[in-house]
């Protein structure tokens, strides 16, 4: 596990980079992980060492990292003022520079590198994957398709450019989350479904928003944390195996 700096657009976006256990004879595939509009916390780099575990070189990324530390969101209000701040342009901007950065690395296979986002950060890779920039697959966990309240005049909507995504999209929902509400997950689900030959999937978990972030003790579900990586996991592997050899397995998240 190494600390990175990565030139963005305005300012430096920091991160960390973990590299698969296993040593491998030729580059591995990579995964940019992005979290959720509070920004990077333990349970961004939780999710970078399940990817590694798993074969992956993973860079779990703070996104935000130019304007300063993440304010503290204790309200809605705060939240909003927070996004109302931020330029989806501008953060798909600097996410392209950190995909063009990874893919610059030795280690890497520059023609397999996917993302995994949770919350917002799913929402800006959703919003990538509609450029041409060869990402390879999107994760996005509880990630709204169309933003709502007061921010839906100013955020980018993945909900409206589906047919536009150029990579196959694993969208994870909470079953009781109330940010994403259920008729929106059917909704964007359909949508989805009307592309068969990319392979994208929808999926719903039991929990609310943040069900499978472990720095969130009072959200964390861990079963479906769990059944939610799994899917996650094998749908990475369905779009860019790791290299592992044949009949060998991966060894398990955390070890």
């Amino acid at each position: 596990m190494s600390d990175v700096v990565i030139p963005g657009v305005d300012g430096d976006l920091t991160g960390v980079l973990l590299r698969p256990r296993a040593a491998a004879s030729a580059p591995a595939p990579a995964v940019i992980v992005l979290p959720e509009i509070d920004g990077f916390c333990a349970g961004t780099v939780g999710a970078a060492r399940r990817l590694a575990a798993a074969g992956y070189v993973a860079l779990a990324l703070d996104l935000y990292a130019p304007y300063g530390s993440t304010p503290v969101l204790r309200s809605g209000e705060d939240t909003v003022a927070w996004v109302m701040r931020l330029s989806d342009r501008h953060q798909v901007s600097d996410l392209a520079m950190a995909l063009s950065w990874l893919r610059d690395r030795p280690d890497v296979d520059a023609e397999r590198i996917a993302l995994v986002g949770f919350s917002i950060g799913g929402r800006y890779g959703m919003l990538l994957c509609t450029e041409p920039h060869g990402l390879r697959a999107v994760v996005a966990f509880y990630s709204r398709p169309w933003p709502g309240g007061q921010i839906a005049s100013v955020a980018l909507a993945p909900g409206e450019h589906v047919a536009r995504f150029g990579a196959p999209v694993c969208a994870l929902f909470g079953a009781d989350d109330e940010l994403v509400p259920i008729d929106m997950v059917e909704r964007f689900s359909g949508l989805l479904n009307d592309h068969p030959s990319f392979g994208h999937e929808s999926h719903t978990f039991p929990g609310r928003h943040f069900f499978a972030n472990e720095s969130r003790p009072r959200r964390y579900v861990p079963e479906s944390a769990d059944a939610a990586w799994s899917v996650a996991l094998e749908f990475l592997a369905t779009s860019m195996p790791p290299p592992f050899s044949s009949g060998q397995s991966p060894p398990a998240p955390g070890t």
